[in-house]
């Protein structure tokens, strides 16, 4: 445990995720975005952002357990496997309940709460399921579990989301880029996930500028390609 006061190191974070272009990263909630993909609308936006992982160095993909029940619970098949980033070691899954029933182990990484349930533990060791543990209470402590995993070696993580914990990221301040795929579709909704989901802001004080690193249109069916950096120049 660091000590108090000592400043965190933590890896490179980058939101690489696609949407459509009013943000939505579903068609309603509860269903899967593969569905986009086998239905031939996405513009190729989920294989190209996955090729991306390797274009930006990403030594890990990263994302929430809601995202993975969801996937789970409304399972799309597609024709054609998507692209498997070459560059990623590991997939980190960051599950403070501990919810889930651990079915694919293979370079998994799993971050907890240090007071979840004893059995949820009691799972991850029998599996032999490599977990680190972060925090109490509600919620996970992000930027101490973005320095164990610093220390575990990675440098560079890709944040695939969802929308909650793409936005609990976002409101702890530890997103250091944006690579965001605009699919083309627009979507609407009232209740739809977007890229970012978290509490309402109380200013303009509180949010995250940001400094384009580069645009260009991905692949010959619509896609185009935002990258920023967080905190850029105003």
């Amino acid at each position: 445990m660091p000590k108090r006061g000592v400043s965190l190191k933590k890896p490179k974070v980058i939101v690489n995720v696609f949407s459509s272009v009013d943000g939505r990263i579903t068609t309603s909630p509860d269903r899967n975005v593969m569905e986009w993909t086998a239905a031939g609308i996405d513009g190729d936006a989920n294989t190209i952002t996955h090729r991306l992982y390797d274009d930006l160095d990403c030594d890990a993909m990263l994302s929430g357990s809601e995202s993975l029940m969801v996937w789970g619970s409304h399972w799309v098949e597609l024709e054609k496997p998507i692209y498997v980033p070459k560059k990623s070691k590991s997939y980190i899954v960051f599950d403070g309940r501990g919810r889930i029933n651990w079915q694919q182990t293979k370079d998994l990484v799993v971050v907890t709460r240090e007071d979840v349930p004893g059995s949820y533990i009691e799972q991850l060791r029998e599996k032999k399921i490599t977990y680190i543990l972060a925090g109490r209470g509600n919620h996970i402590d992000i930027r101490l579990a973005l320095h164990h995993l610093y220390e575990m070696g990675f440098r560079t993580i890709g944040l695939s989301g969802g929308g909650s914990i793409n936005g609990a990221f976002l409101r702890a301040g530890v997103i250091d880029e944006i690579s965001l795929v605009l699919a083309p579709l627009v979507i609407g909704g009232r209740t739809t996930p977007t890229t970012f989901d978290c509490e309402d802001l109380l200013s303009v004080e509180g949010a995250a500028s940001l400094e384009l690193l580069q645009s260009k249109p991905l692949g010959n069916k619509g896609a185009v390609w935002l990258h920023y950096r967080v905190g850029g120049k105003k």
